[in-house]
């Protein structure tokens, strides 16, 4: 009876120390990761209060889609504050309107350096036209962002027959920059920036490009669909494009702002719910839109970053945290070609 006390008293002494050991290296992993996320912050405030005169942007004139909320509407108010003109391209005008007052009124601007022109990424019509606005109205373009982020949503398709979140994620950014490639050529030094709060890091098996109509669904493409997809695709373009555009100072990049940066939903009240859930959790250990702002405003003043050109970016630094995928160049190159019949473009007017 007392071998066996005594066996289960120095096993549960020994399961005990084990449990403390564990949850020390839990407390202390979460504590470290806490501390990185606090440094991170610290740096990119100290990095721009120290720079603030030299990343002026007088004289520039900077596009970014669906800036209402978030990481875009953040970098809106940054750069108007610095001395850029912001053009707002957005899907709720009358939302967009209000937050343009908004900056407005916190910055102090002139009202002029602020505007606002509708775009619906579910539509390429409305893509085409508020290129063919911006081309009339603006005589250059020294940085686009494409911003947009759709998330979760409901399964349904963009007018021309494309899955809803890849379509709006990357298929009318992809249109919407080639259709003012002239006017960044024209404005040169000029930039492209694809914003990406989360990369690719889900994507577990190659892209399928294949284009399919069946009785069962109307959806071309059926096999590029969803965010992580989307998202990709951004790294993708970025990359070819770069190569394309070379030989006329227009850079282009795609950066990773961190799961702190506001992703657009369009979900039921499940999907709601639990889209909030983990925005309040990225929100307690990750950047703010405000703070995710910065290291993209980063790179679309920096002078420095020209000779970098198709490179990811993550926390103010090229990043090699990339899949497989998302360095192939051959699957880059068949997303472009892809994408070119998506939008009607035909590629011998690359």
């Amino acid at each position: 009876m007392s071998l066996a006390v005594n066996y289960f008293d120095r096993n549960g002494k020994i399961f005990t120390m084990l449990f403390y050991t564990i949850l020390l290296c839990i407390v202390t992993t979460c504590c470290l990761y806490i501390l990185s996320k606090i440094a991170m912050k610290i740096r990119y405030h100290y990095h721009f209060k120290c720079h603030k005169n030299y990343f002026r942007m007088d004289g520039k004139t900077i596009l970014i889609t669906e800036a209402t909320s978030g990481t875009g509407r953040s970098i809106a108010e940054y750069l108007v504050a610095q001395g850029a003109k912001v053009i707002m391209a957005c899907r709720n005008i009358s939302k967009a309107e209000e937050v343009a007052d908004e900056i407005r009124n916190s910055t102090g601007i002139d009202p002029k350096m602020l505007s606002v022109v509708h775009l619906d990424f579910i539509d390429l019509n409305s893509v085409r036209e508020c290129a063919k606005k911006i081309t009339a109205s603006e005589d250059r373009i020294d940085v686009l962002f494409n911003n947009a982020g759709l998330g979760l949503s409901p399964f349904k398709l963009t007018k021309q027959g494309y899955d809803y979140v890849f379509g709006v994620n990357y298929v009318g950014p992809f249109l919407l920059t080639y259709l003012l490639i002239d006017l960044l050529k024209k404005s040169s030094p000029s930039r492209v920036i694809n914003v990406i709060p989360c990369g690719d890091t889900f994507l577990k098996e190659e892209p399928d490009f294949s284009r399919q109509l069946t009785q069962e669904s109307d959806i071309k493409y059926p096999n590029l669909f969803g965010y992580n997809m989307s998202k990709l695709a951004q790294i993708w373009h970025a990359k070819i494009l770069s190569e394309k555009l070379k030989d006329y100072q227009v850079s282009t990049i795609s950066v990773h702002t961190g799961s702190g940066s506001k992703i657009t939903t369009d979900q039921k009240m499940l999907a709601k719910i639990v889209s909030r859930f983990f925005d309040l959790i990225s929100r307690k250990f990750n950047m703010l839109p405000r703070d995710a702002a910065l290291t993209v405003a980063y790179l679309a003043m920096d002078p420095n970053l020209e000779d970098m050109s198709g490179q990811y970016f993550e926390n103010m630094k090229i990043s090699q945290n990339l899949s497989p995928y998302a360095k192939d160049k051959q699957l880059a190159q068949k997303m472009w070609d892809v994408s070119m019949e998506m939008c009607g473009l035909c590629k011998k007017n690359e």
